[in-house]
């Protein structure tokens, strides 16, 4: 007998789209290393690639579900799509991440491979990269050698450019909500195997009324692939624990391949690589059939994408090392300990430590994750976490905390406030509903791990969801520029919290009723549902709904679009631009290169040398500005300089340089989320987006 369409719905396609979306992903390394993600090689390469990862997907049971519930869950993430398509942003000119991963795919759709290739010819050659004042960088663009290397990891990127081959720009910026509608639906498939079909549409209502998740899925930031390949894996993973012989196998293999394919998105998969070789090693004790396959999956994807990385990424990688190899080192530390547990357990060896047979075992590490969860939640009011004072994001935390009335100490990075931070947008309820479920659900894993029961089905999501929802909340190892921090939580946390609620719900609707008989007045389960429902959905309805409507940096693709035509109407075809002030060589150098397609570079002095406006700095900004037009006219280009603002207007700075007939290429008044430390953001701030342009004078002004 055939599955009915709402269980094929919500337990089935969206594992398909999530391996698809993975194959996809990996597919594109390396098309891109040779040059060859265009639309007639990449598009019937990714076609095939997607369509044989959904079959061996395919084969994941379903669970039945009702026509309702398949209905309503499918209208929240069509919904969810739509919502996030239509305030969608437009961060084109580089300010935050989404902007460097939206001008990233823009290459790739248009210059099909990687490095970035900076035109250095036409910027005077080797020569210029000598000059000290010289640079082909600018945030999230390194300068390797001759070329240039964006900052992030390929996936993202390159599913992005798949939109704007589709429809341009537009395209490009849509393919985030199409992503998010479906980790709306992998949630809500992954509630429905592990809490019940009929909870689908509240875990898809809550994720989807997220903030953060919101926010997400209407950039071009990574976090919506993520977190569907994510649910495809953990739905694979509940599905191979319950299943036996050679499906388990097939299963946990797939579940496998999916995890370690995360990392073609994220680098930080490797926490979630490193919590499941715990996992691994108890299914491999217990002689579970998924344990080798599950083991082997991850370990070919994680090799792949650790190749990828290293192969699209490395000047990434090494600026994140201070991060990177405390995971290493996790991975490494947990993997022989897990092997180590193995062989013990094997041998008996564990059986003779009574303490770890015990029964009391579980309640008691139940008891020591509340302590640690309570711990978490009471850090403000005891602990206030700080970093190196001279790390850069230090410095945008002071201003941020000048500009805000707050005590000046950019050491601080709030962490100890990151539980608050989740209660901005679920509330302390699902918070609190979410800590009792994990509390309590770890005895049963605890009894099944010891022998005493049955391997629960959710086990590895539970131990990979509660493991990197601690260490996140821990250290979130991002600057607390709020809303962009809480992107962090989007593909384990959110989740997480969410499923945990839901489940800890579902427990109150069917136990509640029955549990009151004993009392005067019965409770009813619709009663219950009720309560549960406002208590899961309203306060982050509360939450979202101040920016429920808002669409930021809208316009900057049109601004964009005036400045390059206007840039080769002024200048021609030959014009290499020189920026020059702090937000043009910030903003506009990939821009240009990327987008216009003109030459581009910046032009920098070192603070040693002096501030902007003192004399020895604009003394050496314009002997590089002459040094810099010499090459280019000498290489048979026109050298203009580009200002966007900064320390001083754009017209006084190209002004200073003795640049004459300063000409606006583009000016743009739109938003961008309001950037808060201490509170949750609720609206947003106006911004200018705007380029200015001058011929670079033949000799440096006297």
């Amino acid at each position: 007998m055939l599955p009915s369409w709402p269980a094929v719905l919500l337990t089935r396609v969206p594992v398909v789209l999530a391996a698809a979306v993975a194959a996809v992903t990996a597919v594109a390394v390396p098309l891109v290393l040779v040059d060859l993600w265009r639309p007639l090689v990449a598009v019937p390469v990714a076609l095939v690639a997607a369509v044989l990862a959904g079959r061996l997907a395919a084969g994941v049971p379903v669970v039945p579900v009702p026509a309702w519930a398949g209905a309503t869950t499918a209208a929240l993430a069509v919904a969810a799509g739509l919502w996030a398509a239509l305030t969608r942003s437009e961060h084109v000119v580089l300010r935050r991440d989404a902007g460097s991963l939206a001008l990233y795919a823009h290459h790739l759709a248009e210059h099909h491979g990687l490095p970035v290739d900076p035109s250095l010819a036409a910027l005077g050659g080797a020569a210029a990269l000598a000059d000290p004042s010289f640079t082909l960088a600018s945030p999230a663009y390194y300068e390797v050698g001759e070329v240039v290397v964006p900052q992030f990891l390929l996936g993202a990127p390159a599913l992005f450019s798949l939109g704007d081959w589709a429809a341009g720009w537009d395209g490009l910026l849509l393919v985030p909500a199409l992503l998010g509608a479906a980790a709306v639906l992998g949630v809500a498939g992954l509630a429905a195997r592990l809490v019940g079909p009929a909870w689908a549409p509240a875990a898809a209502a809550a994720l989807l009324l997220a903030q953060p998740f919101l926010l997400a899925a209407r950039s071009t930031y990574s976090e919506p692939p993520a977190l569907l390949v994510l649910t495809g894996a953990a739905s694979l993973a509940v599905a191979a624990v319950r299943a036996d012989g050679p499906a388990a196998a097939r299963l946990g293999g797939g579940a496998g391949l999916l995890l370690g394919a995360v990392g073609f998105v994220r680098i930080d998969y490797l926490r979630e690589v490193a919590l499941l070789l715990p996992v691994v090693a108890v299914l491999l004790v217990l002689r579970h059939p998924a344990a080798r396959a599950l083991l082997a999956g991850t370990a070919l994807t994680t090799v792949l994408a650790a190749a990828a990385a290293a192969l699209t990424s490395r000047p990434y990688l090494g600026t994140i090392s201070g991060s990177l190899l405390p995971l290493l080192a996790a991975l490494v530390g947990l993997a022989v300990l897990s092997a180590a547990g193995a062989r013990a357990a094997r041998r008996g060896w564990l059986a003779r430590v009574r303490p770890l047979t015990s029964p009391r075992l579980g309640p008691v590490l139940a008891g020591v994750l509340a302590l640690v969860l309570v711990g978490l939640a009471s850090r403000p009011l005891w602990l206030v976490v700080r970093q190196d004072p001279a790390d850069p994001g230090s410095r945008l935390v002071a201003g941020l905390q000048l500009a805000q009335g707050l005590p000046v100490d950019g050491g601080r990075t709030y962490a100890e406030h990151s539980v608050d931070w989740l209660s901005w947008y679920l509330g302390w309820p699902v918070l609190v509903l979410a800590g009792a479920a994990a509390v309590a659900l770890l005895p049963r894993l605890v009894a099944a791990v010891q022998g005493r029961a049955p391997l629960p089905g959710w086990t590895v999501p539970y131990v990979l969801a509660v493991g990197s929802l601690l260490l996140t909340l821990y250290r979130p190892g991002i600057t607390p520029d709020h809303p962009w921090a809480d992107r962090r939580f989007v593909p384990v946390v959110l989740p997480a919290v969410v499923l945990l609620a839901v489940a800890a719900l579902a427990w109150a609707v069917r136990e509640v009723p029955r549990r009151s008989r004993a009392l005067p007045v019965t409770v009813p389960a619709p009663a219950v549902a009720g309560v549960g429902a406002v208590l899961l959905l309203v306060p982050a309805a509360l939450a979202t709904v101040p920016v429920a409507g808002q669409r930021t940096e809208a316009g900057q693709v049109a601004a964009v679009a005036e400045a390059c035509a206007a840039l080769r109407e002024t200048y021609g075809e030959d014009v290499v631009a020189l920026a020059v002030d702090a937000r043009s060589r910030n903003e506009w150098p990939q821009v240009l290169r990327g987008t216009c397609g003109v030459p581009s570079a910046a032009l920098v002095v070192p603070t040693a040398v002096g501030r902007p406006g003192e004399p020895a700095h604009e003394e050496a900004l314009t002997a590089a500005v002459e040094r810099a037009a010499g090459r280019v006219r000498a290489a048979g280009g026109v050298p203009v300089l580009v200002a966007a603002g900064g320390e001083r207007a754009p017209r006084e700075a190209l002004a200073a340089l003795g640049a004459e007939d300063a000409q606006p290429l583009t000016y743009l008044r739109t938003t961008e989320p309001e950037r808060l430390l201490t509170r949750r953001p609720e609206g947003a701030q106006r911004i200018t987006v705007e380029l200015w342009a001058a011929p670079a004078p033949e000799e440096a002004p006297v």
